[in-house]
């Protein structure tokens, strides 16, 4: 009997969905069989690319809290769709019962717990290349997931070996597919949940220097089943998220990274560190403008990797 391994990704944004869409493709390239859940914007990839999910539970982004309402909203809105969430996976689980289980949802991995079996974690930090105030309650993350955890597998655009036993590194897992014939233009500008208004000057300044552009999530932008083809076909990524990263650098377009929050800081942080090829760090709208506009009309370095998928599925089965 074919092995079951069941794949949870966490609900807020689409990079948590997208990052499993290779592993689950992998699993099932070697006669696994796979279910996916997790709810939120991402079930629209999933989707697209063949895998139906339950409706799980969308839970809050508490960083989208101010201080005034954290506590009140906290006590309302938080905690009771956690425990929603958590009772709906550890059902799904129980009714699923996989051999394996991969998730970087921690209600999931209560939920497993709870069901009495392991799980593999998936995630892109690890505690060396975070701040002091990250990183203490990264390495107490990673502890306690290992209490009752297999592996906590780190993709990364630097995969190496670890002296922790605990985790694995692997390569970026890219959304690979089809998507028939993709027109060359110069750049796609993929805000993400934070660009906001910067993005948006980023996108009319590129346009108004006549830059043939597309914006994910623009009002004429269509959702994509795999965002690797499209990238492939411009001459520059420009984003804020590991995700977006992920599929640049698989797909092998020079990317512009402009972070916003303390961890995608931190991943621009250690990119720079090791002058990473192919992957270009800008920390305001006129240098993003400045190495966007270089890459399109000369030729930036390229990225060169492969997609991490088969490693991690190697680490999993």
């Amino acid at each position: 009997m074919n092995k079951k391994v069941c794949l949870i990704h966490w609900c807020t944004g689409t990079g948590h969905a997208a990052r499993i869409i290779p592993v689950a493709k992998e699993l099932e390239s070697r006669n696994v069989q796979v279910s996916v859940a997790g709810g939120g914007f991402g079930s629209k990839f999933l989707e697209m690319n063949g895998f139906q999910e339950p409706g799980f539970e969308e839970v809050p982004d508490v960083a989208k809290y101010s201080k005034l309402e954290l506590v009140p909203k906290l006590l309302t809105e938080f905690i009771p769709s956690a425990l929603r969430r958590t009772v709906q996976s550890y059902n799904w689980i129980k009714e699923e019962d996989p051999d394996e289980i991969v998730t970087d949802d921690i209600f999931a991995m209560i939920a497993s717990v709870v069901n009495r079996r392991t799980f593999y974690r998936i995630d892109h930090l690890t505690p060396d290349i975070l701040p002091l105030k990250w990183s203490i309650p990264q390495k107490l993350y990673n502890v306690i997931s290992m209490v009752f955890g297999e592996k906590i597998i780190v993709t990364t655009v630097w995969p190496e070996e670890t002296k922790d036993n605990q985790i694995e590194i692997v390569g970026p897992l890219g959304q690979e597919g089809e998507a028939g014939e993709v027109e060359d233009y110069d750049v796609l500008v993929i805000p993400g949940s934070w660009g906001g208004n910067q993005f948006d000057e980023i996108s009319r300044r590129l346009e108004e220097k006549g830059y043939d552009i597309k914006v994910v999530g623009g009002e004429n932008w269509e959702t994509k089943a795999s965002m690797t083809p499209h990238m492939a076909a411009a001459d520059c990524v420009i984003c804020t998220g590991y995700s977006s990263i992920a599929d640049a650098a698989v797909a092998g377009t020079t990317c512009v990274v402009y972070p916003f929050l303390p961890f995608q800081k931190a991943i621009v942080d250690e990119i720079e560190e090791r002058n990473i090829e192919g992957i270009k760090t800008a920390n305001s709208v006129d240098d993003v403008l400045n190495v966007a506009e270089k890459c399109v009309e000369t030729d930036c370095s390229k990225p060169e990797f492969e997609n991490g998928s088969k490693e991690f599925v190697d680490v999993v089965l």
